[in-house]
């Protein structure tokens, strides 16, 4: 239950305090806590902290809604170096695996 003496919105001002500090240690990655107001107004600021590598979270009547955090980069997807894996030699002994796939289909109905 909540308490009914509590405000929702902290004092004019103290947002920006809060992005200005942040916005001078844009390089190591900090935890801002914003209000949805706040996060209206500077939203394009909070992006940028983000993109920065910190962690935005916004909230609602004091309880935390949304988390802004940055996009990581998809990972190239793996390629085969194919001539590296023709000019490997064949263990002696070892069946290739061809004539396994050629009888797997062969066996096929």
């Amino acid at each position: 239950m909540r308490n009914k003496n509590t405000f929702k919105y902290p004092p004019a001002g103290v947002e920006n305090m809060v992005l200005r500090e942040a916005g001078a240690a844009a390089l190591e990655e900090t935890k801002l806590v914003v209000n949805v107001r706040a996060a209206k107004d500077q939203l394009s600021s909070l992006l940028e902290q983000a993109a920065n590598g910190n962690e935005v979270i916004i909230t609602s009547d004091g309880l935390p809604k949304a988390k802004l955090v940055p996009v990581r980069a998809r990972r190239r997807p793996f390629r085969v170096d194919w001539e590296h894996l023709r000019s490997m030699p064949l263990k002696n002994g070892v069946t290739p695996a061809e004539i396994f796939v050629r009888q797997d289909r062969d066996g096929r109905p």
